[in-house]
């Protein structure tokens, strides 16, 4: 009886499938005419395939071998991760009646080794190697290995290449006339110049505020923000620029690595931001565990073939994916945040399964796909710093916010009350303090309980906003004590609205009950150094109402 395939394998059919309508039954050569002065992207159908990791043979043997048809016309220019080596045929047709200069560029920058070969007039052989066991190309380093060719007039001439890496061994290339390609790299250079200096900026921001504040998630997050910036420099060949020669024999090795770190420390982040130890507990210990996991990835090219596409299946592609999915759902329940993090975090995972299915050789090379990354790293950099430069203005208002009221603590009425101080010394503007208290408010709390004394403490505060100026500095003090700092305004006209404060307040209904209040309003003397000082004496005066009779105004001194 025949298995049906299992889902999976259906799947990895269908990547196959699609893959190799990418193919051609022959090889074609590339023509090149006076017209070709941009990139010209090479096909399947340029090359023929001779899959042997021996680099070492002459030119003359391996062309004996393409005569010999052990050369195969190509599928796919993506041979996944083969841990080996492979030659390539292509052949370039000057039509021109003069000779030609273009660049042969291999556009995927981690690879270990280009070998490119080209016949000379005199029968002889061109040999130029260029990736990252050769600290060179030609005389200085290029992102990625390039080489420039010159073509006879009218001509067609063979190429033989060489290609061998540990990691995704493909022929993905282009050919550029020369100034096409020094405009293609500039623009690049650029635009990744421009989101790198971005990164590092946020990142460098970001820890110095860690370390100011002492906030771990700002230290998380620059972490993995420069992190994902070394990744993508790996990626697009722009950290080999700045690697010692005696480390470029390992960028493979590098590049793994700064994936293993950058996952691992992403989800850290994940688990820091959403709180899930306490919003989605059990899926904490699923999200940590994938946390840990993300660390084998830095040995992922020393492991057997099996247990490396394991591996890399759960961290690179289920885990993301994973996360993504929690991430929708803690946004569908309102969790604080969390759309704007889901924004944030769900391009990066797409961006590490398609290039997981790209580098195992089950999806073709494509721009898009090379570019995700960044793409991905745009994202986390606008979003997750936004989110995270947010959660701190929010915490630093809760440290000079009452959380009950809304209002101003005494620590924000100190901060704000330094600023209107040192306008008044300048300008010689006004201050006046009003110091309220609610009458009686402690039988309140004994007889009708805390939640109705919050409810009177609530509406209080609406009410002195309400009835206050939007200049004036409204605060509750502690218990049922508030006071209101009046700017630019004198005795007589703080003495009036103290006034129309406490007959609105002697209309509120609050849960049934009714409340008075007693003030006390005192100016502010050259002489108070703080509104500390201001507020001794307005205090004193407020208390002075109370043994009046409570429910009134006492003013300091004679109002003129």
């Amino acid at each position: 009886m025949t298995r049906k395939p299992s889902p999976l394998q259906w799947f990895l059919l269908w990547c196959m499938a699609i893959t190799s309508c990418h193919g051609a039954f022959g090889s074609h050569a590339v023509t090149l005419n006076a017209h070709t002065e941009t990139a010209i992207r090479l096909l399947p159908e340029h090359f023929e395939l001779l899959l042997d990791q021996s680099v070492n043979q002459t030119p003359d043997d391996v062309a004996a071998r393409w005569s010999a048809g052990e050369f195969t016309p190509a599928t796919d220019l993506n041979l996944g991760l083969q841990r080996s080596g492979a030659w390539a045929r292509l052949e370039l047709n000057n039509t021109m009646d003069q000779p030609r200069a273009v660049v042969l560029s291999h556009l995927y920058a981690p690879t270990d080794l280009v070998v490119i070969r080209q016949p000379r007039p005199d029968g002889s052989w061109h040999e130029r190697r260029g990736g990252d066991l050769q600290t060179t190309t030609g005389n200085e380093r290029s992102r990625t290995p390039s080489f420039l060719l010159q073509l006879p007039a009218q001509s067609a001439t063979p190429i033989y290449l060489f290609v061998q890496t540990r990691s995704n061994l493909n022929f993905d290339m282009s050919i550029y006339a020369p100034n096409a390609y020094n405009r293609a790299e500039q623009t690049l250079a650029l635009i990744y110049g421009a989101l790198f200096g971005a990164v590092l900026i946020s990142a460098f921001y970001l820890v110095l505020s860690a370390t100011m504040v002492r906030s771990r998630l700002a230290l998380i997050l620059g972490t993995y923000l420069a992190l994902y910036a070394t990744y993508v420099g790996f990626l697009m060949g722009y950290v080999q620029y700045i690697l010692p020669d005696a480390l470029m024999p390992y960028t493979n090795q590098l590049h793994v690595l700064s994936l293993a770190l950058l996952m691992h420390q992403g989800t850290r982040f994940y688990r820091a931001f959403l709180d899930l130890s306490h919003t989605a507990p059990i899926a904490d210990k699923l999200v940590a565990g994938l946390q840990w996991l993300a660390l084998g990835l830095a040995f992922v090219l020393d492991l057997p073939p099996p247990l490396a596409g394991l591996l890399s299946l759960v961290v690179v592609i289920i885990g993301p994916l994973l996360t993504t999915g929690l991430a929708i759902r803690l946004w569908y329940r309102n969790v604080k945040q969390a759309g704007i993090f889901t924004l944030g975090w769900v391009v990066a995972p797409v961006a590490a399964a398609l290039g997981t299915l790209r580098v195992n050789g089950l999806l073709p090379n494509a721009d898009w796909l090379l570019h995700l990354p960044a793409i991905g790293l745009l994202m986390t950099l606008a979003c997750f710093s936004y989110a995270v430069l947010r959660r701190f203005s929010q915490e630093r208002e809760l440290v000079f916010v009452d959380p009950l009221t809304g209002l101003l603590n005494r620590r924000g009425l100190d901060a704000r009350a330094a600023v209107e101080f040192e306008r008044r010394e300048r300008f010689s503007i006004p201050l006046t303090l009003l110091v309220l208290d609610i009458d009686h408010f402690k039988v309140v709390n004994d007889t009708h309980g805390h939640g109705v004394g919050d409810q009177i403490l609530q509406a209080l505060g609406d009410c002195l906003t309400r009835v206050s100026r939007e200049l004036d500095l409204v605060a509750r003090l502690g218990g049922e004590e508030f006071a209101i700092l009046c700017v630019q305004t004198d005795l007589r006209s703080a003495t009036v609205l103290a006034e129309r404060l406490r007959r609105a307040v002697g209309a509120l209904h609050v849960a049934g009950q009714r409340f008075t209040i007693s003030i006390g309003v005192a100016p502010v003397r050259d002489s108070d150094r703080s509104i500390w000082d201001t507020l001794v004496r307005a205090d004193s005066l407020m208390y002075q109402a109370k043994h009046e009779g409570r429910n009134r105004v006492v003013a300091a001194g004679h109002i003129a």
